[in-house]
């Protein structure tokens, strides 16, 4: 603790530079009270094709006193009719998650036998003779397999209009598919009117003259590169007298997990009876998507179930790269239209992003696409498609953006093309046609403050690393090319409809606890939590327990499912949890933070408090301020928060508050009683908990003030501005880039912690990087990450020499009156990919439309 509100260090720092054992990878059975301490060791075998039939497992070559207890296939989960859960969509509908023997793979990286062994020493040996043994998974010839489905749904369509007198789009009409098929019977009334926007849209392009911009944009797979590769312990508990699973598990999606997980057995026919799932959540070691929905969870539950004692299953680096969640890859073209005086006038868009053969939010990624494929622009006309595409490669899934660095990439190359053809400044250009607070989204949403990217492009535009780059470029000797390169980003952050959940509480010595069922992710969410208490209580909290998914259930009796679904009725709320992501910490999470910390302050504190002073709950309420820890008020002796919990306890006041807050455009805001008096709280569940009580009291809500008309049809309404200027110098002779010197331009709004933002912007300075540059996987057969044969001795990850850390300036604009702070995670990498390869085309002056640009394309086109 630095002071209320500002933190020294991480909550978490002091256990992670001392290596306390706070990783899923820490711990073995014997380290969990409670738990059997013998330890049975899991390698999971997995196919390294998908074009060819799997003909056998071959354990043969295993001495007998190396052969495992138990080898569990795909025979045996069809027999105990163990399926997918609906939250795991695998291509073609298949519901079998192993691969089967006399049959094709869905994907490469499915797993065929998960081997249990009896000890670690058993499991090491047998392990160093299968692994990368080509003769235990026997396959038959490659041959043509059969098409996987076109897309996984939902796809997203988006259309919109706007000119004198017509107006159409998605928050306005309602969601529309303009292929909607006559075959299916008649379509929508909303799909007809969406094709004949989009053919309104194509005449307007050949018959207006407006000058018109193509390209085709890819993107290649990447692999997160967690520090901590997967790791986990189960055990599967048939002695309680309900059956339980419990784990041990770094995750990003406690709630998720446990339904997935208990949703394995969940058939009427399964002989393996299942009650409770009890998830014991770890740090994840770095999140980033690639743990949102993980499959992972899921082999340590079956695994569990198949064994007689606590199983442990941890991945080294190849079985990581093998199976663990890559970035979508991305094949964009965009055509934008740029009338006379410089505005850009329409966008048309299609993305594909290949999916694997397991969907991860695959659809909700390439939604995230579309929405983003817009850019910053205010575009009156746009017609976008985004599908995600099944494949037979890896899993791809969430991480790194959740689709916007591709639409970036696309939208702002295309963008500096067309500045540069038309003799325009670029970022006088972008700053020409750039969203403002007047402004709609490309689904009609409105924006709910100022994105200040107006501001972003003059910040950047006289920046001296854009004012003096033909100095600097005259400056560079004989075959050193140099050249700057600037890009705007507009990340969108939450999903639109966003449930989060907190609660506070004090102790006897007022030491304060903040429980969530958030995940830190390294993003240091758990720190900017802590520190958020001291707004309404006066000083940070001590502690903070993460992942709590069944904490909050019993107490806030919120069901997605209760009826009437509406917002009259106080049980009732559209979607109970969200995973967390890198960016709903500063907006969401704090938030319910706060509005916990309120309600204990207001409910209990303010009474306590009012005892000691000899006054009312409403005049402590209406005059007190904390200041420096002490709560204050004219005539009064400041009192500390110990004083304030000693007077709560004494008297039984209120000393746990919960809360849970919805956003949908707006946080829903409701009417709540706490001791004769009503207030209104951005929330729509409250509980409270009094000293030496059990049983958590509900206040329901009343006066619920609904949502804005439409809002559920945004798509998403929260953004975080950015722009990046990026130097390269580039080496004539071999192609070699070199990355000389990086600025961020930054609305976060008021920032919560300055050192959390700057490790984010610095992280994402570095993926941005290795995205743009350095990150690709060798070409196949063998060069998939799912044929097993992958490590960072073949996946290049940027290293300290790649990354300029001395010349690099994260300029964060000052927040506006009543600004919220803003998720800022994506936002900090999605202009570093174009920022950069606008950099490289400056320099070299040839265009580059595919990542990454490596030094050989560099050198070809140079050579051309």
């Amino acid at each position: 603790m630095a002071g209320p509100g500002k933190a020294r260090q991480r909550i978490d720092g002091l256990q992670k530079v001392t290596g306390a054992k706070i990783y899923a990878r820490d711990f073995h059975p014997r380290d969990i009270p409670g738990w059997p301490s013998r330890e049975r060791r899991v390698l999971i075998l997995r196919v390294g094709y998908a074009d060819r039939r799997l003909l056998a497992i071959d354990l043969s070559m295993l001495p007998r006193e190396l052969a495992p207890l138990r080898v569990v296939t795909a025979a045996d989960l069809v027999r105990d009719a163990i399926t997918a859960p609906h939250t795991m969509q695998l291509a073609q509908g298949n519901p079998t998650m192993m691969a089967a023997v006399n049959s094709y793979p869905l994907y490469i990286g499915q797993p065929a036998a998960l081997l249990i062994f009896a000890d670690f020493r058993q499991f090491r040996a047998a392990k160093q003779v299968l692994q990368f043994n080509p003769n235990v998974l026997r396959y038959g010839p490659a041959t043509m397999v059969p098409d996987l489905p076109q897309q996984y749904p939902p796809p997203t369509y988006l259309t919109r209009y706007t000119a004198p007198g017509m107006d159409f789009s998605q928050t306005k009409d309602g969601y529309s598919n303009p292929y909607a098929s006559t075959l299916l019977g008649q379509p929508a009334a909303v799909d007809l009117a969406a094709r004949s926007w989009r053919d309104q849209i194509a005449a307007d392009l050949s018959s207006i003259g407006w000058r018109t911009f193509s390209g085709t944009y890819t993107t290649q797979v990447l692999d997160p590169m967690f520090m901590e590769p997967e790791s986990g312990l189960g055990w599967f508990d048939r002695t309680a007298s309900n059956p339980t699973l419990n784990l041990v598990l770094g995750t990003q999606a406690t709630n998720g997990d446990i339904a997935s997980c208990a949703g394995l057995f969940a058939a009427t026919n399964c002989p393996i009876k299942l009650q409770t799932v009890v998830l014991n959540s770890c740090y994840p070691g770095g999140g980033f998507g690639g743990r949102d929905v993980s499959n992972f969870s899921l082999w340590l539950g079956i695994a569990a179930a198949y064994a007689d004692a606590p199983v442990r299953i941890a991945n080294d680096r190849f079985e990581q790269f093998q199976s663990g969640l890559k970035q979508l890859p991305s094949t964009i073209t965009d055509i934008i239209a740029v009338d006379s005086n410089g505005r850009i006038t329409a966008l048309i868009s299609q993305a594909t992003l290949g999916a694997g053969g397991l969907n991860n939010y695959s659809q909700w990624v390439a939604n995230v696409a579309g929405l983003a494929a817009g850019g910053a622009y205010n575009l009156p006309r746009v017609s976008i498609d985004a599908v995600a595409q099944p494949t037979r490669n890896v899993v791809a899934g969430s991480m790194r953006g959740f689709g916007g660095p591709q639409s970036f990439f696309a939208i702002e190359s295309l963008v500096d093309e067309a500045a540069a053809e038309l003799g325009y400044d670029p970022i006088l250009f972008r700053e020409q046609n750039v969203l403002d607070k007047t402004s709609t989204t490309v689904t009609g949403a409105p924006l709910n403050q100022d994105p200040r990217l107006v501001e972003i492009c003059r910040l950047a535009r006289n920046h001296p690393l854009w004012t003096e780059r033909q100095v600097q470029k005259q400056r560079r000797g004989p075959g050193l090319l140099y050249g700057v390169g600037f890009a705007l980003a507009n990340e969108s952050f939450g999903v639109g409809g966003d449930p989060v959940m907190a609660a506070v509480e004090i102790d006897h010595e007022g030491v304060i606890t903040v429980h969530s069922n958030a995940v830190d992710m390294g993003n240091g969410s758990a720190t900017s939590m802590a520190i958020s208490t001291a707004r309404y209580l006066g000083g940070n909290a001590a502690k903070i327990d993460m992942g709590e998914a069944g904490f909050f259930v019993e107490p806030l009796g919120l069901d997605p499912s209760a009826q009437p679904a509406e917002w009259s009725n106080p049980r009732w709320t559209p979607a109970f949890a969200l995973s967390s992501s890198a960016s709903i910490t500063a907006f969401h999470q704090v938030h319910a933070v706060n509005q916990a910390s309120r309600v204990l302050f207001t409910a209990g504190l303010a009474p306590a408090a009012g005892r000691l002073w000899n006054w009312t709950a409403d005049q402590v309420i209406a005059a007190a301020q904390w200041q420096n820890g002490f709560l204050n008020a004219p005539t009064r002796e400041p009192l500390t928060l110990t004083q304030i919990a000693h007077s709560a306890y004494d008297a039984g006041e209120v000393v746990r508050a919960m809360t849970h807050c919805y956003f949908q455009g707006v946080w829903i805001v409701a009417d709540y009683s706490f001791n004769g008096s009503v207030v209104s709280l951005p929330a729509d569940a409250v509980s409270t908990l009094k000293a030496g009580q059990t049983q958590w009291q509900r206040h329901d809500r009343s006066n619920t003030q609904q949502p804005p008309e439409n809002s559920s049809r945004y798509g998403r309404s929260l953004f975080t501005s950015s722009g990046a200027l990026a130097a390269v110098e580039v080496d004539a002779s071999n192609g070699g880039v070199r990355v000389t010197e990086m600025q961020l331009f930054l609305d976060a709004g008021p920032v919560i912690q300055r050192d959390l933002l700057e490790g984010q912007a610095e992280g994402a300075m570095a993926m941005g990087i290795g995205y743009t540059l350095l990150e690709q996987f060798p070409p196949q057969p063998n060069g998939d990450p799912g044929a097993g044969e992958m490590n960072l001795h073949r996946y290049h990850v940027p290293l300290a020499t790649d990354v300029p850390i001395d010349r690099f300036g994260l300029n964060v604009l000052p927040p506006l009156d009543d600004q919220p702070s803003n998720g800022i995670a994506e936002a900090v990498l999605c202009p570093w990919l174009p920022a950069i390869g606008n950099a490289v085309a400056a320099a070299t002056g040839r265009r580059f439309r595919q990542l990454p640009i490596t030094s050989e394309r560099i050198l070809e086109a140079l050579r051309a």
